[in-house]
Formats: C-alpha cells, sequence, structure tokens
C-alpha cells in the first residue's frame, strides 16, 4: 500500500497463528488480538509469532477488548429458523435451550431496559424483530425472518442499554494487552466520548492509544 495512512488489519486466531509470516509478507500492518475469545495463553503464543514474522518490519498488536456484547444463549438445533410473523421471546433469567419460540440473552437487564416498539436485530442485522411485550422476558414479533444459530449477536437500541461501555471483562482483558506490548486498544460498542475517557484514565496518559470502535446509532 502506497498511502501511509492506510493500513491493513489482520484478525489473528488458532485458524491463522501459523500463517504469522504469509501475513506479514502480504503486507499486513497490524494484527488484531480478539480478546473475546481464546486464552491468555494463546495469545501470548500469536503475539510472540507475529513478533518473529515482523522482525524485518514492524507489524503493531492491536488488543480488541470484548465491549458489552449481548448475545442469545445456546439453542437445542445447529440452526433454527425464524418466521416472519412469527413470535419470539428473550428470555434474560431462564437458560433453557432455545428453539423457534425464544432463546435465553445473555443481557440480564434487557426487560428492564427495553421499551414495547424497540426494534431488536438478530445475527448481524440478518434478523429483525419488534418488541410487542415485556414482563420477565422480551415478547417480540419477527420483523424479518431468518436463521439463527446459538450465542448469535442481539442488537438493542444503544441508548437504551444501561450496562457501561467498559466492562468487568475489558477491565480484567487490559493488564493482559500492556504485558502483551499491545501497540493499540480497541473499544468495543463506544457510545460517548467518556466511554474513551473511561477507558484512558484506566490505561494512563502513557498508554497505547485507543482505537473506538463506531458500531452504534448513539456513537
Amino acid at each position: 500500500m502506497t498511502d501511509g495512512r492506510t493500513k491493513l488489519i489482520c484478525t489473528i486466531g488458532p485458524a491463522t497463528e501459523d500463517r504469522a509470516d504469509e501475513l506479514v509478507a502480504a503486507g499486513m500492518d497490524i494484527a488484531r488480538l480478539n480478546f473475546s475469545h481464546g486464552t491468555a495463553a494463546g495469545r501470548i503464543d500469536i503475539a510472540q509469532r507475529v513478533r518473529a514474522a515482523g522482525r524485518n518490519g514492524h507489524v503493531a498488536l492491536l488488543a480488541d477488548l470484548p465491549g458489552p456484547k449481548i448475545r442469545l444463549g445456546a439453542l437445542a438445533a445447529e440452526t433454527v429458523t425464524l418466521e416472519t410473523g412469527a413470535s419470539f421471546s428473550l428470555r434474560p433469567t431462564d437458560d433453557a435451550p432455545g428453539d423457534a419460540d425464544g432463546a435465553h440473552v445473555s443481557y440480564p437487564r434487557l426487560a428492564i431496559d427495553i421499551t414495547a416498539g424497540d426494534r431488536i436485530l438478530l445475527a448481524d442485522g440478518a434478523v429483525e424483530l419488534r418488541v410487542t411485550s415485556i414482563t420477565d422476558e422480551v415478547r417480540t414479533d419477527v420483523v424479518r425472518g431468518g436463521v439463527i444459530r446459538s450465542h448469535a449477536g442481539v442488537s438493542v437500541p444503544s441508548d437504551r442499554v444501561s450496562e457501561p461501555a467498559l466492562t468487568p471483562a475489558d477491565r480484567a482483558a487490559v493488564p493482559e494487552a500492556l504485558a502483551l506490548g499491545a501497540d493499540y486498544i480497541a473499544q468495543s460498542f463506544v457510545r460517548r466520548a467518556a466511554d474513551v475517557i473511561q477507558l484512558r484514565e484506566l490505561l494512563g496518559p502513557d498508554g497505547p492509544p485507543i482505537v473506538a470502535k463506531i458500531e452504534t446509532r448513539a456513537a
């Protein structure tokens, strides 16, 4: 790449860690370590491989913090098809395997934060739900049907979510990221400037630069 402001970021995980040399040769500028998955030992190994592969030219490490990601629970089948016009329940307090009628959701305050009429997206926006009623679970109508899988992502209106942008998992990940020598820290689901300021205070003034990921309307 000829534009010095353009960077090629590659996510490095178990499937690609043995190909670090190839990725560096192909022009990788930054290796992304996903802190939502894997183990600390695995990330140390990946970081060492990347540093070794980039010894003749600096390859930066980007530690991507998990953030307040909301997910469905496990489903009884590998895939479940939600039909347009059907009803579907999101159940914060019931972690039984889900089906076409409903599923567990990982956000305990969902029934408190959400309101009737709100739109909820599943599976990276492939499925759209509309909230119809709320008790200890959230009842919805399926506006746009599709296929969901266990632990699919759940997107709710960001201004409704009361969970802090910097979660306990993020706070636990920061010391590990610093110990790895991360050149950048990516903060997920940033909603406001105060979220970034909070992370900067945790990293300290001399900590690595923060990459604020813009993933919500509120941002």
